[in-house]
Protein backbone atom coordinates (compact mmCIF):
# COMPACT_ATOMS: atom_id res chain seq x y z
CA UNK A 1 0.00 0.00 0.00
CA UNK A 2 2.62 2.18 1.03
CA UNK A 3 4.49 1.57 -1.78
CA UNK A 4 1.71 2.72 -4.38
CA UNK A 5 1.28 5.81 -2.16
CA UNK A 6 4.74 6.82 -3.04
CA UNK A 7 4.27 5.98 -6.73
CA UNK A 8 1.42 8.61 -7.21
CA UNK A 9 2.88 10.95 -4.92
CA UNK A 10 5.76 10.95 -7.24
CA UNK A 11 3.66 10.85 -10.42
CA UNK A 12 2.11 13.80 -8.86
CA UNK A 13 5.32 15.65 -8.37
CA UNK A 14 6.36 14.43 -12.01
CA UNK A 15 3.25 16.59 -13.77
CA UNK A 16 3.60 19.37 -11.59
CA UNK A 17 7.40 20.15 -12.71
CA UNK A 18 6.24 19.74 -16.04
CA UNK A 19 3.66 22.31 -15.85
CA UNK A 20 5.78 24.63 -14.05
CA UNK A 21 8.27 24.14 -16.70
CA UNK A 22 6.12 25.32 -19.15
CA UNK A 23 4.81 28.49 -17.06
CA UNK A 24 8.59 29.32 -16.65
CA UNK A 25 9.50 29.11 -20.17
CA UNK A 26 6.28 31.09 -21.45
CA UNK A 27 7.85 33.53 -18.40
CA UNK A 28 11.11 34.16 -19.60
CA UNK A 29 10.51 34.47 -23.58
CA UNK A 30 10.94 30.83 -25.03
CA UNK A 31 7.48 29.00 -24.40
CA UNK A 32 4.91 31.31 -26.88
CA UNK A 33 5.28 29.03 -29.91
CA UNK A 34 3.66 32.04 -31.85
CA UNK A 35 7.07 34.01 -32.58
CA UNK A 36 9.29 31.35 -32.53
CA UNK A 37 11.88 30.18 -35.15
CA UNK A 38 14.78 28.21 -34.69
CA UNK A 39 16.19 31.06 -32.04
CA UNK A 40 13.17 29.37 -29.48
CA UNK A 41 12.85 33.22 -28.76
CA UNK A 42 9.64 35.04 -29.03
CA UNK A 43 10.57 37.61 -31.24
CA UNK A 44 7.73 39.99 -30.74
CA UNK A 45 7.23 39.84 -27.30
CA UNK A 46 10.45 38.99 -25.73
CA UNK A 47 12.00 42.34 -25.10
CA UNK A 48 13.77 42.83 -22.04
CA UNK A 49 14.64 46.48 -20.82
CA UNK A 50 17.78 45.00 -19.16
CA UNK A 51 19.22 44.48 -22.14
CA UNK A 52 18.60 47.52 -23.96
CA UNK A 53 22.25 48.64 -26.04
CA UNK A 54 22.62 50.91 -29.08
CA UNK A 55 24.77 49.94 -32.08
CA UNK A 56 26.11 50.64 -35.11
CA UNK A 57 26.85 48.23 -37.99
CA UNK A 58 26.69 47.46 -41.49
CA UNK A 59 23.84 45.35 -42.84
CA UNK A 60 25.30 41.82 -44.02
CA UNK A 61 22.02 40.53 -45.28
CA UNK A 62 19.66 42.42 -46.20
CA UNK A 63 15.95 42.82 -44.81
CA UNK A 64 14.25 39.55 -44.99
CA UNK A 65 11.53 37.73 -43.25
CA UNK A 66 11.62 35.62 -40.73
CA UNK A 67 9.10 32.93 -38.60
CA UNK A 68 5.95 34.29 -37.96
CA UNK A 69 5.80 37.11 -40.16
CA UNK A 70 8.33 39.46 -38.80
CA UNK A 71 11.22 41.31 -40.94
CA UNK A 72 15.00 40.93 -39.61
CA UNK A 73 17.84 42.43 -41.06
CA UNK A 74 21.53 40.85 -40.23
CA UNK A 75 24.37 43.10 -39.17
CA UNK A 76 27.81 42.60 -39.01
CA UNK A 77 29.79 44.13 -36.05
CA UNK A 78 33.37 44.39 -35.10
CA UNK A 79 34.23 40.02 -34.89
CA UNK A 80 30.06 39.24 -35.33
CA UNK A 81 27.21 39.31 -37.27
CA UNK A 82 23.53 39.48 -35.39
CA UNK A 83 20.25 38.86 -36.48
CA UNK A 84 18.22 42.33 -35.62
CA UNK A 85 14.59 41.89 -35.26
CA UNK A 86 12.26 44.70 -37.12
CA UNK A 87 8.91 43.58 -36.40
CA UNK A 88 5.86 42.44 -39.18
CA UNK A 89 5.82 42.41 -42.56
CA UNK A 90 2.28 44.35 -42.41
CA UNK A 91 3.72 46.90 -40.47
CA UNK A 92 6.75 48.09 -42.44
CA UNK A 93 4.74 47.60 -45.31
CA UNK A 94 5.35 51.58 -46.15
CA UNK A 95 9.12 52.11 -44.89
CA UNK A 96 11.81 52.00 -47.40
CA UNK A 97 13.59 48.81 -46.34
CA UNK A 98 15.20 48.89 -49.84
CA UNK A 99 18.71 48.32 -47.84
CA UNK A 100 22.13 46.87 -49.36
CA UNK A 101 24.96 45.26 -48.35
CA UNK A 102 27.63 47.59 -46.48
CA UNK A 103 24.60 50.37 -45.58
CA UNK A 104 25.53 51.59 -42.31
CA UNK A 105 22.57 51.69 -39.38
CA UNK A 106 22.32 52.36 -35.73
CA UNK A 107 20.01 50.48 -33.69
CA UNK A 108 18.68 50.52 -30.33
CA UNK A 109 17.16 47.39 -28.26
CA UNK A 110 16.86 44.43 -26.37
CA UNK A 111 19.59 41.88 -27.30
CA UNK A 112 19.18 38.20 -26.51
CA UNK A 113 20.71 34.71 -27.17
CA UNK A 114 19.23 32.13 -28.88
CA UNK A 115 19.08 28.80 -28.71
CA UNK A 116 20.61 28.22 -32.28
CA UNK A 117 23.91 30.09 -30.81
CA UNK A 118 23.19 33.64 -32.84
CA UNK A 119 22.98 36.75 -30.82
CA UNK A 120 19.32 38.74 -31.42
CA UNK A 121 18.87 42.72 -31.50
CA UNK A 122 14.47 43.17 -30.67
CA UNK A 123 14.39 46.69 -32.10
CA UNK A 124 13.03 49.55 -30.49
CA UNK A 125 14.35 52.23 -32.94
CA UNK A 126 16.39 52.26 -35.73
CA UNK A 127 18.52 54.99 -37.98
CA UNK A 128 17.79 53.75 -41.75
CA UNK A 129 20.38 54.64 -44.92
CA UNK A 130 19.15 58.08 -45.77
CA UNK A 131 18.81 59.49 -42.35
CA UNK A 132 15.28 58.37 -41.45
CA UNK A 133 14.23 56.83 -37.84
CA UNK A 134 11.69 54.36 -37.78
CA UNK A 135 10.34 53.94 -34.35
CA UNK A 136 9.09 50.19 -33.59
CA UNK A 137 8.64 49.93 -29.84
CA UNK A 138 7.82 52.17 -26.72
CA UNK A 139 10.18 53.02 -24.15
CA UNK A 140 9.14 50.05 -21.82
CA UNK A 141 9.50 48.03 -24.77
CA UNK A 142 6.05 47.36 -26.00
CA UNK A 143 5.41 47.08 -29.69
CA UNK A 144 4.34 49.81 -31.69
CA UNK A 145 2.11 47.74 -33.84
CA UNK A 146 0.02 46.07 -30.90
CA UNK A 147 -1.80 48.72 -30.24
Amino acid sequence: MRGIQRFYILIAAAALLLVLGGTADAFWGVGDSRQQDKSGLDLEQGYDRNTVVKINGSVAVPPRPLAGGLIAVDLNLTGEQIVVVLGPAWYLQDDNLDWKIGDQVTVRGSLAQGKDGRTYLLSQQISVPGGATIVLRGENGSPSWSG
